[in-house]
């Protein structure tokens, strides 16, 4: 992912969404560590208790209090590991509750180290707790510092005392090289321990800022980014949600590329601003726009769950006449209003028609992807797309863009009745390997009626009003997309598509939860089929 940033109004939204993050690396860290450390700490007692028994110490063995001492590591262990469980802790309260495990640990770790000897045991514990603590728990480095403050004055004071009152501890030392020696011992202790205290400072503060720096980068305006979903065209997808009401969005970020960078960027903001006019239900809906410090362009819009039509027919084969009309319907009226405000989408196709829920109502339509819309009556309009160059997909794309002419409405018709055709039979009305076979066909070539070559019964009305959106000249088709729906309408259907049969659908084939519960989205690819489950994202192919 790349790094974006954008400078939040919010900052305490910022603060918030950090934490959340943390809390959740902090829960599943925790866990692992004590749950790692509670394994070999358990497996260590019942090494020394049944296989090594108790190994001679100063004195002729441990003094009482030091049988079950070993035992309260186990104990703190296990209390701490039960407290994640029990409770849902915030970033500071798993970030305190891993402090004092560790430094309880640590100081008991020392202390029966330093009493039992050889003495090198206390040092390596307490060496190997600091570093672990600081590149395993992300926490403010002076929760490290304190640690290692602690693990220096422990070591010192434990050996101190040691000398001083264990039995036998002067007669060992002695052995060793009398008082020099238990001095080079806590030089070299102290200079070893602060040492590593400096390291793990380093290491907790530097791993610390980076996730911060690294959660920044994931922002953009009041917008945090999630993941990406994919990439492709001018542009990446960001699964993203909103700083303060945590709704679900979607961001799409331009990455132009060399000499087609200023081109490409008013293509995308002109993108956002045609998108952002439409008010329709059926329209996709634009949250928010901006720019990255780098420039990027960048826009929000709703995040979908649902399956396009590609996907659908792929995965379920032809739709049947009444759930066609139903969705030729909805895109309609999205269409009848893009075009009343002299906006044609020009890249209609059954990727671009997304089904979801909405308040309730299953199979709403979405109309995707205005990333090739115009403005006809833009006086600016030449100057973003040059004259005489096709635009759209081949398999469904009007005679008028293969040709470069001027383009309306009717041309969106036209792409709306191959997807009909496509609903219908399972197949694109022309199906030739190669796009300059396509291009010709929609040109010169009359399909073939969904009629005579769907598996299902197509309407005469549905049949004939289908072949009248693939009219080859714009004149000969319907002239707005509300007389299609009009016709639409008209079709005798026996009984229309309900939001009965829709949920019952839905539910059937199990697919009803994902519009609700916020299943992982991915892109599709080029043949429409998602990457991941049914969920899609809208992205430019």
């Amino acid at each position: 992912m790349p790094a974006i940033e954008m400078p939040s109004s919010h900052p305490s939204a910022t603060s918030d969404s950090f934490e959340k993050e943390l809390a959740d690396l902090l829960r599943t860290r925790t866990r692992l560590m004590l749950w790692v450390v509670l394994v070999v700490a358990s497996i260590a007692i019942v090494a020394y208790t049944l296989v090594l028994k108790e190994q001679p110490v100063l004195g002729g063995g441990m003094t009482s209090w030091l049988q079950p001492a070993k035992f309260v590591h186990v104990g703190s262990l296990a209390i701490a590991l039960a407290i994640t469980y029990a409770f849902s802790c915030s970033a500071r309260g798993f970030q305190l509750l891993a402090f004092w495990v560790v430094a309880f640990n640590m100081v008991l770790a020392i202390v029966l180290g330093a009493v039992r000897l050889p003495t090198d045991i206390p040092y390596l514990v307490a060496t190997l707790t600091l570093f672990l603590y600081a590149a395993f728990i992300p926490s403010p480095a002076r929760y490290t510092v304190i640690l290692g403050a602690l693990a220096v004055v422990t070591f010192l004071l434990a050996a101190v005392m040691t000398y001083a009152f264990h039995p036998g501890a002067q007669e060992f030392w002695a052995a060793q090289g009398g008082t020099a020696k238990l001095q080079y011992h806590l030089v070299d202790g102290f200079i070893g321990l602060g040492i590593m205290a400096i390291v793990a400072y380093t290491v907790s503060r530097t791993l610390y800022s980076l996730r911060k720096t690294v959660h920044q980068a994931k922002r953009l305006g009041n917008y945090y980014i999630d993941e990406e979903l994919g990439s492709g065209g001018m542009g990446q997808v960001f699964r993203a949600r909103h700083a303060l009401i945590r709704r679900p969005t979607a961001v799409k970020v331009m990455q132009p590329a060399g000499e087609q960078e200023q081109a490409a960027i008013s293509r995308f903001e002109r993108e956002v601003q045609l998108t952002a006019t439409l008010t329709h239900p059926n329209s996709i809906t634009i949250y928010d726009f901006g720019r990255t410090p780098d420039q990027r362009f960048y826009y929000v819009m709703e995040f979908l769950q649902g399956l396009d039509l590609q996907d659908l027919v792929k995965r379920f084969g032809p739709v049947p006449a009444p759930r066609s009309v139903f969705i030729l319907t909805q895109a309609c009226g999205a269409l009848n209003e893009a075009h009343a405000r002299g906006i044609v989408h020009r890249d209609i196709k059954p990727s671009n028609i997304f089904l979801t829920q909405r308040g309730g109502l299953y199979d709403f339509v979405k109309v995707l992807d205005f990333g090739l819309a115009k403005d006809v009556r833009a006086e600016d309009a030449a100057e973003l797309t040059k004259t005489g160059v096709a635009v759209g997909t081949p398999r469904y794309i009007s005679p008028e863009a293969v040709k470069g002419e001027s383009l309306d409405g009717r041309s969106d018709l036209y792409c709306l009745g191959a997807v009909a055709y496509w609903m219908l039979t399972g197949r694109p009305p022309f199906d030739a390997k190669s796009s300059i076979e396509l291009l010709v066909d929609h040109v010169k070539a009359i399909p073939t009626p969904p009629s005579q070559v769907s598996e299902l019964e197509v309407p005469p009305e549905l049949d004939e009003i289908v072949m009248t959106c693939l009219e080859k000249r714009p004149e000969d088709r319907f002239p707005t997309a509300g007389a299609l729906d009009s016709a639409l309408d008209s079709v005798s259907l026996g009984s229309r598509w309900s939001q009965e049969q829709a949920h019952e659908w839905w539910e059937l084939h199990g697919l009803a939860d994902v519009l609700t519960t916020g299943v992982d989205a991915a892109p599709t690819d080029e043949t429409g089929l998602s990457n991941k489950g049914i969920s899609r994202f809208i992205f430019e192919p």
